[in-house]
C-alpha cells in the first residue's frame, strides 16, 4: 500500500476508533433509570425495526443503484473502492472497472473462506480458513479466494490478513489493473479479466451499468476524501434536509426514559432506542464543542458500574443552548467543526453509564439541564414520534 494511501486509510480509521478516554463525571445511578425498562422490549425494537438500521449506518448508506439493491454493507464497501482510486490519483474508469469486478465476484461484500474447497490441501485449507479471524460479511468457498475480489493468496496477492482488509484488496486490484496495456480506454470487461484471469471473464459486462452509475455517485465524496484525508469520514450517511434556523428529531427509535428523577438523581435528558448504529444527527445548526470519549473506555459497550456518557457529541448552538448526544457507539464530527442541522453527529450506541442501545439527548440552558421533550415540542419537534427530522 502507497503511504498516501495508508495515511488515507488511517484517517478514515481514525473517524471510527474510539476517542481516548477524557472522563467526565456523570452519577452511576443515573444510569439505574435504564432498568425501568425491560431490555427485552429494547430488544424486540431492535429485531422489529432492523429494516431500518440497514438503511443507513456506519457501513454506508443503502441505495438502489441501476435497478439492484444494494444494502449499507454493500455501500460501504463500495464507497471504499472508489475512495482507494480517488487516493491514487486514478482515473473514476478505474472505479468503474473495480466496482464491476466486485459486484460480480462477491456481490461487494467482504468474504471470508472457510477452506472447504477440496481442491486445497489441509495445510492450505488451515491458511485460508484464517480469513474467519477477520471482519467479514459471509462466506465463500473457491479454493482460496477471499475479499471483495475473491483473490487468492496462493496466487501472490498478499497473505490472507492482509487481504481481509478491504483498503488493501483495493489497492492490490488498482496495482495490476495499471500494470494492463491500456486499461484507460479497452472494454471493462477486457480490463476486468487482464487482472482477475478468471474462468468467466465475459461475465463483468452485465454489470457495467451498475458500476458507473454505482461510480457517479461515490466519485465525489472519493474525491473530497483524497484532497482532505484527515477530515471526518465523509458521506458515510447523508445529511438530513433541514429548513433553515429549524430544530428536528435527531434519530430513530422510541423514547424509553424520560427526564426526571429517577432513584433520588436526575435523569437530565431523555433516551431514544433503535437499533444499534442507527444514525444520530444535529438537532440544529451548531459548533461541536466536544466529541470524545467521556468513560473509562468506550471500545466496547458500558454498563451502571461505569460512569460517564461514553462517546458523547456536544453541540452549541448559541445564545445558550447546548444539546448533548451520549452513549453513541461513534462520532462522525470533530471539536470546532461548524454542522448544520441534519448533520451526521454519530450512531446510536451503548457505551458508558448504559444497559442498552440508545441515544441520551440532553437539551441546557446556560448550562442547566431542562426536559427536552416539551422544550423541542415549541419548536416543532415531537420527540414521541418515531423518525428524525
Amino acid at each position: 500500500m502507497s503511504g498516501t494511501a495508508a495515511r488515507a486509510v488511517e484517517s478514515y480509521a481514525r473517524a471510527w476508533l474510539w476517542r481516548a478516554a477524557a472522563p467526565c463525571a456523570l452519577p452511576v445511578f443515573a444510569g439505574l433509570t435504564l432498568l425501568l425498562i425491560p431490555l427485552a422490549v429494547i430488544g424486540a425494537h431492535e429485531a422489529s425495526t432492523s429494516t431500518a438500521s440497514s438503511a443507513c449506518s456506519i457501513g454506508g448508506t443503502g441505495a438502489t443503484v441501476a435497478g439492484i439493491e444494494l444494502d449499507a454493507v454493500q455501500m460501504g464497501h463500495a464507497q471504499t473502492i472508489a475512495d482507494v482510486a480517488a487516493t491514487r490519483g486514478l482515473h473514476a474508469y478505474a472505479a468503474t472497472v473495480a466496482l464491476a469486478t466486485a459486484y460480480q465476484e462477491s456481490r461487494i461484500r467482504m468474504l471470508a473462506n472457510d477452506g472447504s474447497s477440496p481442491e486445497l490441501t489441509g495445510e492450505q485449507a488451515a491458511v485460508t480458513a484464517t480469513s474467519l479471524h477477520y471482519p467479514h460479511d459471509g462466506l465463500g468457498s473457491d479454493h482460496d479466494s477471499v475479499n471483495t475480489f475473491q483473490q487468492r493468496w496462493m496466487a501472490g496477492w498478499g497473505t490472507v490478513a492482509e487481504l481481509m482488509d478491504p483498503v488493501y484488496a483495493a489497492e492490490a486490484f488498482y496495482a495490476r489493473l495499471v500494470e494492463v496495456p491500456n486499461w484507460q480506454t479497452i472494454p471493462l470487461t477486457q480490463a476486468a479479466q487482464a487482472v482477475q484471469v478468471s474462468a468467466a471473464g465475459g461475465a463483468y459486462a452485465r454489470w457495467a451499468p451498475l458500476a458507473r452509475e454505482l461510480t457517479a455517485m461515490l466519485w465525489p465524496t472519493a474525491q473530497a476524501a483524497a484532497a482532505a484525508p484527515a477530515g471526518a469520514a465523509p458521506a458515510v450517511c447523508p445529511g438530513l434536509p433541514v429548513a433553515a434556523g429549524a430544530w428536528i428529531r435527531p434519530t430513530a427509535g422510541t423514547v424509553t426514559s424520560g427526564y426526571g428523577s429517577r432513584w433520588g438523581m436526575l435523569h437530565a435528558g431523555v433516551d431514544i432506542a433503535g437499533p444499534r448504529n442507527t444514525p444520530v444527527y444535529a438537532a440544529a445548526d451548531g459548533t461541536v464543542l466536544r466529541a470524545q470519549c467521556t468513560s473509562d473506555y468506550c471500545d466496547r459497550d458500558g454498563g451502571l458500574s461505569l460512569a460517564g456518557y461514553g462517546n458523547l457529541v456536544e453541540l452549541d448552538h448559541g445564545g445558550g443552548v447546548i444539546t448533548r448526544y451520549g452513549h453513541l457507539s461513534a462520532s462522525t464530527v470533530t471539536a470546532g467543526q461548524h454542522v448544520a442541522a441534519g448533520t451526521l453527529v454519530g450512531f446510536q450506541g451503548s457505551t458508558g453509564n448504559s444497559t442498552g442501545v440508545h441515544l441520551h439527548l440532553e437539551v441546557r440552558i446556560d448550562g442547566a439541564p431542562v426536559d427536552p421533550v416539551p422544550w423541542l415540542a415549541d419548536r416543532g419537534v415531537d420527540l414521541h414520534a418515531s423518525d428524525p427530522g
